[in-house]
């Protein structure tokens, strides 16, 4: 048996900016005409949970980011175009098909993340307000990579040992166990990936109008332009991030709030978010097995998947400065679309695998407001305070995560 190179996957993306648990809080309020109001929101957010697999069932991360190896993802991440050949050739004797798995890519993933998004906003009107927020994220990832041979791959190198092909055998476990390096360092990735990085994500430029002020009933639109800013995975990234939208994007969004009684109040809200297309040089995956690959197009067409989805909440007044609330969200994202010229379309379709997503969320908190007791004289400044916590309560192809964050705003006129 020739010597074959098994370049085994132990690779999957990542993906962040989809959908993901975080702050929610429903109001149709707008600031008064002149007022200003600077705060910040610090969230911290986990994915120790595990995953929500397309079929909507909760996986640990280790399951859902791993993949099964069959002997075609094999030959295919081989280079060169002669012992790929000669590997396929190999397998062919030794009575080995292509769709029969070799193995399993066991990827041990975990995502932790916490933000903190600064807040400036104005009245502009007495029926509209300017806000302008920045989040500022810090990820920390970990990726741990191995391959377990399975039944086939092993009774194979039993077989190699039995002919007396010791060196071939032990070639074939030993490319095994140090695929990952071997595939980067070939292919050019960077593979120190950081584990820890912080940047800007996103700049969101957000206009809010009531347009109805009724007694009892509000209702209020809020539109927003989305402008990517800070770090952004390139091409040669093994750990492909997605931490801002890379491209501008539009989001529109309406709330309608009912006053049901003195001190309980019930919140509607619903939202969509159109993304534009854009052009972005990306590495063309060979297989649906494996997203590592040599073959780039500079010049890949990318629309990322619009979302939209709605929430309700209800707010409970114990007091005059003091409010309980809790929620849930329902959200989807549509799946991406890569396409391009340079390879076949098929290639391109990998890209798009498992990238629309569902998620629903519960989400409970507390809100104190010290401005009454500012206007008489009884707290030293104005300020609006919230503490939050949100969870996951179902999804598909999304973290399965929580999540605490604590909102705090300060108004001057």
């Amino acid at each position: 048996m020739p010597l074959i190179l098994l370049l085994v996957l132990f690779a999957s993306d990542v993906h962040a900016t989809m959908l993901v648990n975080r702050q929610q809080f429903l109001s149709t309020q707008v600031l008064p005409q002149g007022l200003w109001t600077f705060g910040v929101s610090h969230g911290r957010w986990t994915s120790t949970a595990g995953s929500y697999a397309g079929n909507g069932q909760l996986q640990s991360n280790r399951d859902y980011f791993s993949r099964d190896v069959d002997y075609d993802a094999l030959t295919d991440e081989i280079s060169d175009p002669l012992e790929r050949e000669l590997a396929q050739a190999a397998f062919n004797v030794y009575e080995r098909s292509g769709q029969e798995v070799a193995g399993r890519a066991v990827n041990d993933v975990n995502v932790q993340q916490n933000s903190n998004t600064y807040v400036l906003g104005r009245g502009v009107t007495k029926r509209s307000s300017l806000f302008i927020a920045v989040p500022v994220v810090t990820l920390k990832t970990s990726i741990r990579s191995r391959f377990v041979a399975g039944e086939s791959l092993n009774r194979l190198t039993s077989e190699l040992r039995a002919e007396g092909q010791y060196s071939q055998a032990e070639e074939i476990i030993d490319r095994s166990r140090n695929a990952l390096n071997e595939r980067l360092a070939e292919t050019g990735y960077n593979s120190d990936f950081p584990s820890e990085l912080t940047t800007v994500a996103n700049i969101y430029l957000t206009h809010r109008y009531e347009n109805v002020a009724g007694r009892k009933a509000r209702w209020s639109a809020e539109s927003s332009l989305v402008i990517p800013a800070g770090k952004s995975s390139d091409e040669d990234d093994f750990l492909y991030l997605r931490i801002n939208e890379e491209q501008y994007s539009y989001r529109q969004s309406g709330t309608l709030a009912f006053d049901a009684h003195p001190r309980v109040q019930l919140l509607g809200s619903a939202y969509y978010h159109f993304r534009f297309p854009f052009e972005k040089s990306r590495r063309i995956p060979v297989n649906s097995t494996s997203p590592l690959s040599s073959d780039i197009d500079s010049s890949t067409q990318v629309r990322y998947g619009d979302s939209y989805g709605a929430s309700a909440q209800t707010n409970f007044m114990w007091a005059d400065s003091t409010t309980f609330y809790g929620g849930v969200g329902r959200e989807f994202r549509e799946a991406d679309k890569v396409s391009g010229d340079r390879y076949s379309s098929k290639r391109y379709d990998y890209l798009e695998q498992n990238t629309a997503q569902e998620l629903d969320t519960a989400y409970v908190g507390v809100a104190h407001n010290t401005i009454q007791s500012f206007l008489a004289k009884k707290f030293p400044i104005p300020v609006d305070a919230n503490l939050q916590y949100s969870a996951t309560t179902a999804g598909k192809n999304a973290f399965a995560a929580q999540a605490v964050s604590l909102t705090m705003l300060v108004f001057y006129k």
